[in-house]
């Protein structure tokens, strides 16, 4: 084939006694839109009229560019057509139909004494004998066409155009364009379809029936070829814009980082480092560990550590989470590094611990000074009592036992880093209320409250328990009783319930709200203007120690009940005791 120049050039130096007809296949969208504007630009400076048949989208591109360039009144010389609704209106592409059609367009048009361009931009869907119907088609148009001098441009896509479709249209037009070059057609045949040869008819079937496989599966290639080609596309930009840092490496040297990775490893650029042993920009603290990371990528395992400390180029030391995996990077095998930055994390976890400790020291403070007020309060009473000769030798017992609470609970916070071992025996529920009412019943009068108890029988309520820290827990829930009713009744009663043995404490106070009560045994939490919040707390904890459970009702303006249900245990003195 003859090369020519341009489509431009070529449109200038046509002869007036004749027309340009080209048949343009094409696969770079911006290069056909460039060829597009030419054709329409020639034919309004020209003062042509013009009939573009095309892609409603691509149209509106080739619009927004005509009209930089050209007033609205030039470009009303324009009619526009969809292209999809022109041919394939129906699903089937009709020779003789569709020629009515374009016939039924230019007619009009050139009646009224205009010059005509069209560009056109052909669809058709892959049905059988499509040939056939592209023959009637031109049979029927190419003679106005030519009658008229118009010039035409018939486009269509390269890339799902089978090529007998296009050898056959090359002997209908003059010219072969393609996205680079303009060539005159060196099979072109004046008036081709004009002969109806039967032989001619047998191998166009022949043609079409052989390549219809061909047609479909060049579909196919082109469909995976951009599937491919936008897979490639959102990968790169995953990698690129993904808020981790990565970086892939060849033969052990870095060929691609993101920008992520570029500021936790804290380099300048990607120039700095590309090309370069991964191994001289990832440096490990402990060596050993680098080791076992060179012999699992040299023996093509896939390497992860949840937490490693490396040294930057900068001297900084950070913590990291590293992944290394195989991949495929530009056309061959490569590694995928993944690195998660743990340093925030680990500079908050040390914040936390710090809070946490201070935070424990801070309870731990609190939690013994509430503990040593009830015994000293205690003693301070007794010793009033004293002063006035009302003593009793059984108060010298209490105050002695009150001593070694406090004694215990100051060893409790010298022991903090110690454990400390309870010492649980079998023990009566009921004499330990009552001890604990002896030691508080001072405390009640004084507010004008009475302590009434109801205990079963003590032989029948034991339980397993260390009776110091039991003894801490009716002390905080009496004292609470106490401290919430003036001028009332304090009652406290125990008894066996199924298997557990339970005691009950109900006041007469002012009750708790429905909303307080949610709050009830949180830490700090206290409705007392001198409390620490800490004394629920702690006899939670013992309560649990000892697999009791807890429970609390109240009625604002009638007062609390706080029940308490421990594990009941044989009497070891009991007869049936000894004998087992």
């Amino acid at each position: 084939m003859e090369k020519t120049d341009s489509l431009h050039t070529l449109l200038q130096n046509q002869d007036h006694t004749d027309s340009i007809q080209a048949y343009y296949t094409y696969t770079e969208r911006k290069k056909y839109l460039n060829h597009a504007f030419q054709f329409v630009s020639f034919a309004i400076k020209n003062d042509y009229k013009v009939v573009c048949i095309e892609d409603d989208s691509l149209y509106q591109d080739l619009l927004s560019q005509l009209s930089l360039v050209y007033s609205d009144d030039l470009l009303k010389n324009i009619t526009f057509y969809d292209s999809s609704e022109f041919y394939l209106a129906s699903n089937v592409f009709k020779g003789e139909d569709h020629s009515s059609k374009l016939l039924n367009v230019m007619k009009p048009i050139v009646s009224d004494g205009h010059h005509l361009m069209m560009w056109g931009h052909i669809k058709f869907a892959n049905e059988k004998a499509i040939l056939q119907q592209l023959k009637k088609f031109k049979d029927y148009c190419d003679p106005f066409i030519t009658e008229h001098q118009i010039s035409t441009v018939c486009a269509m896509n390269g890339f799902n155009t089978p090529a007998y479709i296009q050898t056959e249209l090359l002997k209908t037009h003059k010219y072969f364009m393609t996205d680079d070059e303009i060539t005159k057609s060196g099979i072109f045949k004046m008036g081709y379809y004009h002969v109806e040869e039967e032989l001619e008819k047998k191998r166009i079937h022949m043609i079409e029936q052989q390549n219809r496989q061909l047609s479909i599966d060049n579909e196919k290639l082109s469909n995976a070829y951009e599937l491919l080609s936008r897979q490639k596309k959102e990968y790169r930009k995953l990698l690129t814009e993904l808020p981790i840092a990565t970086f892939i490496t060849k033969s052990d040297c870095i060929v691609y980082a993101n920008e992520k990775a570029l500021i936790d490893l804290e380099l300048p650029n990607f120039e700095f480092i590309q090309d370069v042993n991964v191994f001289e920009i990832i440096q490990f603290i402990d060596h050993s560990i680098k080791e076992q990371w060179i012999q699992s990528l040299q023996s093509n395992q896939d390497f992860q550590l949840k937490e490693v400390e490396l040294i930057l180029s900068n001297g900084q030391v950070k913590t990291f989470e590293l992944k290394s995996m195989r991949t495929w990077y530009q056309g061959g095998e490569a590694i995928l590094h993944v690195l998660i930055d743990l340093t925030p994390y680990k500079v908050l976890e040390k914040e936390m611990i710090r809070s946490e400790k201070l935070n424990i020291a801070g309870q731990l403070a609190a939690g013994i000074a509430h503990e040593i007020k009830n015994p000293l309060t205690a003693i301070k009473g007794f010793y009033k009592l004293f002063k006035l000769n009302m003593g009793k030798e059984f108060y010298y017992k209490i105050i002695d036992d009150e001593l070694n609470r406090i004694e215990q609970i100051a060893n409790e916070f010298l022991a903090l880093s110690k454990p400390h071992s309870n010492v649980f025996e079998v023990h009566s529920i009921s004499k330990i209320i009552q001890e604990v009412k002896t030691l508080l019943e001072t405390e009640a009068i004084l507010k004008g409250n009475e302590i009434i108890t109801s205990l079963q029988k003590s032989d029948e309520l034991f339980i397993y328990c260390e009776e110091t820290k039991m003894k801490q827990v009716f002390v905080n829930l009496i004292k609470n009783a106490i401290e919430a009713t003036t001028n009332g009744h304090i009652f406290i009663t125990t008894k066996l319930r199924g298997e557990n043995v339970e005691i009950s404490i109900q006041d007469q106070g002012c009750g708790i709200s429905e909303t307080t009560l949610k709050k009830v045994g949180e830490p700090f939490f206290t409705t007392k203007e001198t409390g620490t919040g800490l004394g629920l707390l702690i006899c939670d904890k013992i309560i649990d120690t000892h697999n009791g459970t807890r429970s609390i009702e109240s009625q604002e303006g009638v007062g609390t009940k706080v029940t308490i249900r421990f594990p009941r245990v044989p009497n070891p003195l009991s007869p049936t005791s000894v004998e087992s």
